[in-house]
């Protein structure tokens, strides 16, 4: 058996293996009531027949309009599982997405020297929660 390089993510592709990818995107709302609009308008586009009513109780808070916002560009959502589910003849079969917005995030990414919000080496662990309160 090779020696580990320490490189996360470097390890030979064999059938059968689970693989995760964790991506992080920071923002900063500069205009709420526009973003909330914006994604309410958003959310009749990405479901037709909806009506105003139907956006304005479905996109309510900043998570509902972050994640209709990443839906209509393509980062979720069901055109984003589509377009994946067309690589299950070249063996890769999606597994689901999950994903977690955080508001008023202490360590954002924008002003980080190292460019991530971690204190450690692993640019992915998370901090403990207890450390986000």
């Amino acid at each position: 058996m090779a020696e580990s390089d320490g490189v996360i993510g470097d390890a030979p592709l064999v059938d059968g293996m689970d693989l995760s990818v964790r991506l992080r995107f920071d923002f900063v709302v500069t205009d709420a009531e526009r973003l909330l609009a914006t994604a309410r308008r958003l959310y009749q586009e990405l479901y037709p027949g909806a009506t105003a009513a139907d956006a304005e109780e479905s996109v309510s808070c900043a998570a509902d309009a972050l994640f209709v916002v990443l839906e209509h560009a393509g980062v979720f959502g069901p055109a984003v599982d589509d377009r994946l589910a067309g690589y299950l003849p070249d063996g890769l079969k999606a597994g689901g997405v999950r994903a977690e917005a955080v508001p008023n995030e202490p360590w954002p990414l924008s002003t980080s020297p190292r460019g991530d919000c971690l204190r450690s080496d692993n640019v992915f662990a998370v901090p403990p929660y207890a450390d986000l309160e």
